[in-house]
């Protein structure tokens, strides 16, 4: 085993996750407008959508995808179409408060959101099946074995990072932000946020 290889993909791969991107980006969103434990709820369900991500890779749906670029261009466009639909939703519902049944009702919905928002971008599929070859660490295990590792270590340093993004944010938003600022242009911000992933998926 190439331990060196493991570390540099750690490395890597917590670079491409702090640098600005739609996820990142949308977890600092959730955790200024909704708090932070939405913000790591949310987190967990993009991470979980990386999960699922590897393993299109292993079984080949990634390669697939690359090499049809219709089926690529619709999945695109379904995932911009989705974020363009909750824009508008945040500007139907700008001045109401949405409540919900129980807590953990609240938790799967901002869990179900965090997860379509990584599946519904196909550019992460691709995106793994371009990085992790690049990676082989073993010389007899299986490519598929190891990208399933390479994916879990992802996975791992991912829901670090976001957690840690939740938190932080959280606390910035207390020091910068009175409560009455905040509520009056969270629903731009969101919308803005919406759109802006809308556009980073399409293009």
């Amino acid at each position: 085993m190439h331990l060196e290889v493991i570390i540099a993909f750690v490395i890597s791969s917590l670079a491409l996750t702090i640098s600005p991107g739609p996820d990142i980006i949308y977890v600092i969103s959730q955790s200024f407008i909704k708090g932070k434990k939405a913000a790591i709820v949310t987190s967990i369900g993009l991470t979980t959508g990386l999960l699922l991500h590897t393993f299109f890779v292993v079984i080949g749906f990634s390669l697939l995808l690359r090499e049809n670029e219709n089926i690529f261009f619709l999945l695109k466009l379904l995932g911009s179409m989705y974020f363009v639909y909750l824009a508008f939703m945040v500007f139907i519902n700008r001045n109401k408060e949405i409540k919900f049944n129980s807590e953990e009702t609240e938790n799967i919905a901002f869990f179900k959101k965090g997860l379509l928002m990584n599946l519904l971008n196909p550019k992460v599929s691709i995106f793994f099946i371009a990085l992790f070859p690049g990676f082989i660490f073993h010389d007899n295990l299986s490519s598929e074995l190891q990208f399933l590792i390479l994916g879990i270590i992802f996975w791992f340093q991912a829901n670090l990072v976001f957690i840690i993004v939740s938190v932080f944010s959280q606390k910035i938003k207390n020091i910068i932000s009175g409560k009455k600022f905040l509520n009056k242009r969270k629903f731009i911000i969101e919308m803005c946020v919406y759109i802006f992933i809308s556009i980073w998926i399409l293009k």
